[in-house]
């Protein structure tokens, strides 16, 4: 079986390019430790042992995107993705949409 290779085309970047790239690269570089630290965020509040927790393990694991989860929830992409960090906490009736639309049930025990 024969390997298909990429065919790959390259030239110099101009000046502009360059300057360009140089001032995507460095903004990159600025913005990784804020990504990191909403990432932390997000593991931590992700492993707390409290409801919040366990719907944000169930965000997590669900085959929608986050975008598809806020619009089934009737709330924002941001207002989703501050509750996964733990930036912010939601109402009770926001949570209860946000489980069924995960497919939990809220059942009494005994």
């Amino acid at each position: 079986m024969n390997k298909r290779q990429a065919n790959r085309i390259s030239r110099e970047l101009t000046s502009a390019e360059e300057q360009r790239l140089a001032q995507y690269r460095t903004q990159i570089a600025s913005e990784i430790p804020d990504l990191q630290a909403r990432d932390q965020m997000r593991k931590d509040a992700r492993d707390e042992a409290t409801l919040s927790g366990e719907l944000r393990r169930a965000i997590h694991e669900s085959e929608w995107s986050l975008a598809e989860i806020a619009t089934r929830a009737g709330i924002t992409p941001v207002m989703l993705d501050d509750f996964l960090t733990g930036e912010r906490t939601l109402r009770s009736d926001v949570m209860d949409r946000l489980a069924g639309t995960l497919g939990y049930e809220l059942n009494r025990a005994g």
